[in-house]
């Protein structure tokens, strides 16, 4: 358990946070000035950023055991869009004045797949910088 909370202390912050943020009182932001659905942006960038740090913290502690596995890689996509289904579900029933939304659960999984997509993307590019550069 201490091994796997050194290797994503990172994630579990970003969690952390993204509970909070999803469960506070509305009124607790009403001074933050706004825009027509920046709401919508908060989730994708909210769920955007904890993917990206899934993946980071699981490519950190996967280079320690050089295992590369792939399930992992699904996980920190899977997790994710769980974590935000059950946060939506669990808004209304608990944490009313809040509301469920199948478009914040929309964003929620746009950030996600932008992410991970991104985040692929950028590993294939390191690769081919600088792993092919030294053979």
């Amino acid at each position: 358990m201490k091994k796997f909370l050194l290797n994503y202390w990172k994630s579990i912050v970003v969690i952390i946070s993204i509970l909070y943020l999803s469960f506070a009182s509305p009124s607790t932001f009403s001074k933050i000035p706004t825009f027509e659905n920046e709401d919508k942006l908060v989730h994708m960038l909210m769920y955007a950023g904890l993917c990206a740090i899934l993946i980071f913290d699981f490519r950190l502690a996967d280079k320690n055991n050089n295992t590369k596995s792939k399930h992992g890689y699904i996980l920190c996509l899977i997790f994710p869009i769980l974590l935000g289904g059950v946060v939506e579900i669990l808004q209304p029933l608990y944490f009313a004045p809040r509301s469920a939304s199948w478009f914040d659960f929309g964003a929620n999984v746009s950030g996600i797949l932008l992410s991970w997509i991104f985040m692929h993307v950028f590993e294939n590019i390191i690769h081919k910088l600088f792993v092919r550069r030294k053979a």
